[in-house]
C-alpha cells in the first residue's frame, strides 16, 4: 500500500541502489555529500547522525537541486520548517516563484510570496497553498504525484543551514499577514501577468533562473533555448509560458574570456555547503576553511564580479538574448526582509478586509 498522508513516521524508502546511483548522475548530486540508502526499515525521521532525507522529487518535480538556493533556505527558515517535511508540491510552487521572479530580472521577495501562499498541513507534511482570493502566479499545476513518499535517500546535513530544525505538530501556525503588512505590488502584478504552469523543467532554465548550481558543460558556456523552427532566441520569461517544450532547442554559447564565469555568477545565489571539519582540527584552521560548493570562495566570487562585468552582449537580457538575465545576474546581493523571529511573525494577524484592500487585482 502506498504511503497516505498521515504515516509519516512509517515511510520507508523502496529505492534501489541502482536507482539511487542513475539519480545521482542525473542530477548532478555531489558525490561528497555521501548519498547512501537508507535500510529497509529506517523511516524519515529521526535521520541518522549528520544525515538528512531528501526525496527524489525535489530534484525532478520540485526542481530544485543541491546545493540548495538561498531563496529556499530564507523560506524555511521563516516558517521554521525542515526542507524534508515540505511536500513536493509546496516546494514546487517556492521554485516556481524564484524562477518567476528571476525571469522578471528581479530578486524573489519572501514577502511577495507570503502574498500569494499560505503555509499549512498536509497531512503529516506541510506545504504552501495559494491564498484564497488572490490571482495565482501560476497555472497548470498537477494535483496528484505518485511514490513520492517511498523515494528518498540519505545525504549530508552540511548542505543544509546549521539552524534548520524539525517542526513538530504542537508548534503554531500564525503566520498570516497583518494590517501593515507590506510588500512589492509591482512585481505581484508581473508575476500575475505573466504567469506560467508549474512543472518539471529543463536544466537551461533551472540555470538561467539561478537554482541550479552545477553544470557540466564547463565554467565558460552559456545556456540558450531557441525556438525550434527558427532557432529564435527566447527570454527566460516568454519560454516559462510555452506549453510544450518540443517546441524549444536547447543550445549553448561559448563566453569571451573577458565576462565572469557563469558559474561565479549564479553562485551568490547559492546556500553554501558547509565545510565537514574534523573534530580535533584546531578553531583557526576550521575558522580558515571554505565550502568547495559553489565553486570558488564567497569573497572571490564577489571581488571578480563586481570587477568584470560584460561590456557586451550576445542578446538582450529578458526579451530576446542568450545572456537572459545577464545584466542583473551578477547584482544578487539579497535585499529581501530579513527572516523574521518566530516571535516577530506571530505579530502579523489578517483580516480578509484588509487584505481584499491589499489586492494587486480588484
Amino acid at each position: 500500500m502506498a504511503p497516505g498522508k498521515d504515516n509519516l513516521s512509517e515511510s520507508v524508502s523502496v529505492l534501489t541502489q541502482r536507482q539511487l546511483n542513475k539519480f545521482v548522475r542525473e542530477y548532478n548530486i555531489p558525490l561528497d555529500l555521501d548519498p547512501i540508502l537508507p535500510s529497509k526499515d529506517e523511516t524519515i525521521y529521526p535521520f541518522r547522525q549528520g544525515k538528512f532525507p531528501l526525496y527524489t522529487r525535489v530534484c525532478n518535480f520540485a526542481n530544485y537541486r543541491v546545493p540548495f538556493s538561498r531563496f529556499l533556505k530564507r523560506v524555511l527558515q521563516f516558517f521554521r520548517v525542515h526542507i524534508s517535511q515540505v511536500n513536493p508540491f509546496g516546494l514546487s510552487r517556492v521554485n516556481h516563484f524564484e524562477i518567476s521572479c528571476r525571469a522578471q530580472d528581479r530578486r524573489p521577495d519572501l514577502n511577495v510570496f507570503r502574498y500569494f501562499y499560505e503555509f499549512i498541513t498536509a497531512g503529516d507534511w506541510y506545504t504552501f497553498a495559494h491564498r484564497k482570493g488572490i490571482p495565482p502566479p501560476s497555472s497548470d499545476e498537477r494535483s496528484s504525484l505518485k511514490n513520492w513518499k517511498d523515494n528518498f535517500f540519505w545525504l549530508d546535513d552540511h548542505c543544509l543551514p546549521e539552524d534548520m530544525r524539525w517542526r513538530f505538530k504542537d508548534q503554531t501556525m500564525s503566520f498570516d499577514l497583518g494590517e501593515d503588512f507590506v510588500f512589492d505590488q509591482e512585481l505581484a502584478r508581473a508575476l500575475i501577468e505573466h504567469k506560467s504552469p508549474i512543472r518539471p523543467l529543463h536544466e537551461h532554465f533551472l540555470l538561467l533562473g539561478r537554482v541550479c548550481f552545477r553544470w557540466s558543460q564547463g565554467d565558460r558556456v552559456w545556456p540558450v533555448i531557441r525556438r525550434e523552427r527558427d532557432r529564435t532566441i527566447m527570454s527566460l520569461l516568454d519560454a516559462l509560458k510555452v506549453p510544450s517544450f518540443d517546441v524549444f532547442y536547447f543550445d549553448f554559447e561559448d563566453q569571451g574570456e573577458d565576462e565572469v564565469p557563469l558559474m561565479k555568477q549564479v553562485a551568490l545565489s547559492a546556500q553554501e555547503i558547509r565545510p565537514v571539519v574534523p573534530q580535533d582540527v584546531p578553531e583557526q584552521v576550521a575558522a580558515e576553511t571554505t565550502s568547495s560548493i559553489p565553486q570558488g570562495t564567497r569573497d572571490q566570487t564577489v571581488a571578480e564580479t563586481t570587477s568584470s562585468l560584460p561590456t557586451s552582449s550576445k542578446g538582450a537580457v529578458g526579451s530576446s538574448g542568450s545572456q537572459a538575465g545577464k545584466k542583473s545576474i551578477l547584482d544578487d546581493v539579497d535585499s529581501d526582509p530579513e527572516v523574521r523571529s518566530l516571535d516577530e511573525a506571530l505579530q502579523y494577524r489578517l483580516s480578509s478586509a484588509s487584505l481584499k484592500s491589499k489586492g494587486v487585482i480588484c
